[in-house]
Formats: structure tokens, sequence, C-alpha cells
């Protein structure tokens, strides 16, 4: 027997969502069970294990910025014994990061190879041997993750299924580098060596596409993805590079918007290049250290030496070391013209690119406008910064024998330079107004898991973000009730009353222990210590004797009688508080079961809500 995880699209696209939630163990599986009874009607029929990555040792130390968790499904009564591996999408800083180097560049695979090594120690942390076929492990995958879970599955058959949506797609640059086989049958059809790894961007994209897919057919045949027209990732997975592999379920989540697939699909091959080059050099850079080595690398920039007040920064540096400013004028020489270039064909292609977003209905004419402008006016400080850049270089260069660059020219030109770098920040900011960043919202909700959902209507059963929605009507009135909301509040209510009514028990308990059951032991060490006094005066005249002192004469106490006096005990009868507390219980309870009947009501000619509620 095998659960329904493989039949049920829905229901994978819940579970995959959870993985974004940053839950406990605990709250995961919860999750899951509550899921697979909403989506199936019945109790998950297996027991749940959770491992993630950041539990396992093969990652330990590793900064690639994998991350995801491993669900095992088992139980031997009813033959179920799978694992799903659930990798996470982009979230921080690392991913995006990898995503320019792997998917942009094809430079990297890091986070594939170490999605098969996570995959290792979930087996090993579920006992199953790593060559044990019987057991199946699926992967699900969003946004970057497609591209980790596939790239895995291709180079190490890690999976037996991936399932994904809005996926990252493959990258044919990327298997060139991580995987040898298909990197000599490249070199063997389009005759290029195998040790050149840049030759292959002199292929033609649309020839190198159609080898990999043929290549990598069959083990493409366990791909299936589900994907948004209007993804924002589904726009830019027609440049060079990206391959889409297995089968494809196409879905339009927002008729108001055409996507940008056509946009970016019209752009010339020729800048798609130049802007893989730029990752390309992105990469190589990121090896060498953090942000600030970067940006030297690609801008050869450093604002240490310009921030603020140029001539007393530009004193500060010419007394200490004249070599360092030097050093960037030549950096920025050779680099900014890059820069100017890629922001140029920007500017060269506005009406196209910022036409089609008008035509796609996410921008006015006059945003349009707005925004061509706004790159136009960066293109030109640009330009103004490449100019100073070359007059400060021809300070240096110019004469047959070097002189000293003379403070005040540089100090006029970096003060130049600087404010056209504040100039190109302040036209910039116009991308910050609310109507961009709605813009924004609108592109990126569309690459969510929830969009999707919502798109995926069924009779009178729809999402709203993750949560199940049941429709009805009273009185030819609809009526839309949260499904997995109220589950959840039923669930989590009666859970609360539960553990009320349990507090409630150790109250009394602890009134018990604490002060009846105290007072009869006090009650009963005086009574034991007076029945002592009374059996064993002789023992108890040394009490006498400090109060009656005779040098020659011994006394004896031969008796003592105590007249003891306790009084009950008062003030400490709680049962008008416990009645009470007992009835918020009760009405706790009644309020929740009116609740549940109240939706049942709505639904009284479908018993699939009553069973839920009877299951949860």
């Amino acid at each position: 027997m095998t659960i329904h995880l493989s039949t049920s699209r829905e229901f994978r696209l819940r579970i995959t969502e959870l993985e974004y939630s940053n839950l406990s163990n605990k709250d995961f599986i919860q999750e899951v069970q509550r899921i697979y009874l909403e989506e199936f009607g019945e109790v998950l029929p297996a027991n749940v294990d959770i491992f993630h990555s950041s539990e396992s040792m093969r990652l330990e130390g590793d900064s690639s910025g994998y991350d995801g968790t491993a669900i095992h499904f088992k139980s031997k009564e009813n033959d179920i014994n799978e694992i799903f591996v659930i990798s996470q999408g982009s979230q921080g800083y690392d991913d995006w990061t990898y995503n320019i180097k792997a998917m942009f560049a094809g430079k990297d695979y890091s986070q594939a190879r170490m999605t098969n090594e996570f995959v290792k120690d979930v087996k090993n942390e579920f006992h199953i041997s790593e060559n044990d076929n019987t057991v199946s492990v699926i992967g699900l995958s969003h946004s970057l993750a497609h591209n980790n879970n596939t790239t895995a599955l291709l180079l190490y058959d890690t999976f037996d299924e991936v399932y994904s949506v809005n996926g990252a797609q493959t990258n044919y640059y990327q298997l060139w580098v991580a995987d040898t086989n298909f990197q000599r049958e490249v070199s063997k059809k389009f005759s290029i060596s195998p040790h050149n790894l840049s030759a292959i961007y002199n292929i033609d994209p649309k020839a190198l596409e159609a080898f990999t897919k043929d290549y990598y057919s069959q083990k493409a045949n366990r791909v299936h993805q589900t994907i948004s027209y209007d993804d924002p990732l589904y726009g830019t997975s027609g440049v060079r590079g990206f391959v889409t592999l297995g089968d494809v379920d196409m879905i339009d989540t927002n008729p108001t918007y055409n996507g940008i697939r056509e946009l970016v699909d019209e752009i010339p091959d020729y800048v798609i290049e130049d802007f893989q080059q730029l990752a390309i050099n992105y990469t190589d850079a990121s090896k060498k250290g953090g942000n600030d080595q970067v940006l030297k690398a690609l801008v050869g920039f450093d604002p240490d030496l310009l921030e603020g007040n140029a001539i007393a920064n530009l004193s500060g540096t010419y007394l200490l070391d004249q070599s360092k400013f030097s050093d960037m004028v030549e950096r920025m020489n050779e680099k900014v013209p890059k820069l100017l270039d890629n922001v140029h064909v920007i500017t060269q292609n506005g009406d196209t690119i910022f036409g089609k977003l008008v035509e796609a209905n996410y921008i006015t004419t006059d945003q349009k406008n707005e925004l061509i402008n706004v790159f136009e006016e960066v293109e030109k400080d640009l330009q103004d910064i490449e100019d100073i850049i070359w007059k400060m270089d021809q300070i240096r260069y110019d004469s047959v024998i070097p002189q000293p660059p003379p403070i005040a020219g540089d100090a006029i030109l970096a003060t130049r330079l600087y404010h056209n770098y504040t100039q190109i920040l302040s036209h910039l900011e116009t991308l910050n107004k609310e109507e961009y960043k709605q813009l924004m919202d609108t592109i990126v909700s569309s690459h969510s898991i929830a969009e999707m959902l919502e798109a995926m209507r069924s009779g009178n059963k729809s999402y709203q973000g993750t949560d199940m929605v049941y429709s009805t009507s009273q009185n030819g009135e609809p009526i839309l009730v949260n499904i997995s909301a109220s589950l959840r509040m039923y669930r989590d209510g009666k859970s609360i009353i539960q553990e009320k009514e349990e507090a409630i028990r150790r109250f009394e308990l602890a009134v018990n222990r604490e002060i009846e059951e105290e007072y009869l032991k006090q009650k009963h060490q005086v009574f034991t210590k007076v029945n002592d006094i009374e059996q064993n005066p002789a023992h108890y005249s040394m009490y006498l004797r400090k109060h009656i002192y005779f040098s020659r004469i011994s006394k004896t106490i031969r008796h003592i009688s105590v007249h003891e006096s306790i009084p009950p005990l008062q003030g400490v009868d709680f049962d008008y508080e416990l009645s009470a507390l007992r009835k918020q219980v009760t009405k706790g309870y009644d309020y929740i079961e009116k609740y549940r009947i109240a939706i049942e009501d709505l639904f009284r000619e479908d018993d699939r809500v009553s069973k839920l509620f009877s299951l949860i």
C-alpha cells in the first residue's frame, strides 16, 4: 500500500509550503496529519518521523546554503515505507547568491550535491540501506529547490520521482561542470575540448538545449512540474542555459496579467549572454571573499576613499598610500565601461522591455516613461563617471615619464565622481515608490505556492493561501468557510480547554496536598509530641531546670499533663472557586461544540465536514 501523495497535487503543495514555516518536528508532524485528513477525509494510515538538514552530520560545516526536511511515512500493518524530501526554495542571501552562481552562470552545483548527501543521511537516520531500492524516495520542491532536486536526480539518481511547483529550471552549463559523462558527449557532439570549460558558452543555445533534453530523457520522465504562466522564474526560463525537463502542467494563476515570459523571450540572446558573463565574473569574484571583494572585482569602486569629504579623504590617502587611489582609478577604468554597457542595453531596449510590461498590464504608460527616464539618467551618470575615470587615468599616464598625480586635480574629479554616485542612488530611489513595490509584490506572488493553490478550485473546494475553503449558500447568498482554520480552532480550542481542565485538577490536588494534608500532618506531629511528653515526663526535666534551679536538692518530674487546643482549619475552602472554574470549562466545551454544529449545519448535505470534525 502507498499513501496518496503521488496522486494529490494539492497535498504535495501544502506540505511543501510547510518547509517555510520553521515548525518544530512535533508541530510539523501534526500539520502533515491535519493536511492529509483535510485532503482525503481519513486519518493518515502511517507513523510520521521528521529529520531536518540541520540535524545531518554530513552537512556539518556546509556553506552551500542547502536546507531541507525529510518525512518518513511508515506502517508495517499497511505496508507503507516511503520518504519524502522537501528541499527548501530561495530564502536568504546564500540562496540568492547561489541562484546567480548556479542557475544563471552555471558555475556551481554544491546545493544539488548537498541534496544527495542529505538523502544519504536521511536513509541512515531511518535505518534504510543506501542500496535499498524498495523504499521510495520522492523529492518535493519549489523555486530553487527544483534545480537542486532535479540536478541531484540527474547526477546521482537521488530520487525515484521529483514533484515541483514554479521551479528554477535545470541549467545545462551547470550540468556541463558537474557531469563528466555529459561533458564528454557534448564535446563529441559539438567538437569542443572537454578541458576548455568556457567553450560550451560558444555553442548555439537552442542546439545545446535540444541535446540536453535528449541526453537526459529517460531520467527526465521521473520529473513532474506544475508551473504558473505568471511565475517570474517561468518568465526567465527561456533564456540561454535553462532547460525544462519532465512533464509540465501549466496553469494561469493570475488572469489579470500576461506574465513576463514574452518580454524576456524578446530580449536578444547576445544581451542575455552579456549578463551571463557578468554573473560568471561575479561567481569568480565571490570566491576571493565577501561583498567588498565582489564590488572591487566587478566595478573597481572603493567607496571608503570617496565617501563624505572627498578632498579630506584623498588627503589622508595621499599621505598614507597614494597607490590605493591610483589602483582604484585603474580598476574602474577597466570595469566601469562594462557596467555602462549593461545599462546601455536596458536603455536601448527600453521601449521593448517596459512596453511589454505595459502590454502585460503590470505598469501604465506614464510609469513606463518614468522607468525609462530613470535608466537614461543612470546611464548619463555612468557616462560621466567613465569620463572622470579616464581623466584621472590620463593624469597618471599621459606623460612619457609618469609624474606624481596632483592632489588638487584628483580631489576635484573625485568630488564629481562622488556626486555622480549619489545621483545614481537618487535616481534609483524612484524604484522604491509604493506603486513599484506593489508591482514587485504582484510578480513575486505569482511565484508562490499560495497563488498556485488558489487557482486549483474543484467543486465547492478552493484554497485561501494554503488553507482549504468550502463554499455553500443560504437564501441565495454565497458563504465561504475556511475549513482549515475551523478545524485548527476546534482542535486547538479543545486542546486549550483540556489543558485548563488539567490545570484545575492540579490546583484541586494542590489544595488537598499543600493545605489540608499538610494541616493533618502538622496536627499529627503535635499530638505525637504531646503523647511523648505525657508518657515520658522525666525526659523533659531540663525545661524545668531552666526556670527553677536548686543547687543542692535534685528535683524529679513525675507527671506532665498537656491541655492542647487545636482549632479546625478555616478560610481554605476553595469549593466555590473550583466550581466556577469547572463551569468555565463546561461553557468552553459547549461553545466549541456549538461552533462545530453551526458549521456542520451549513454543510448538512455534505458529510465530509462532519467527518473531518470527528476525525480531528
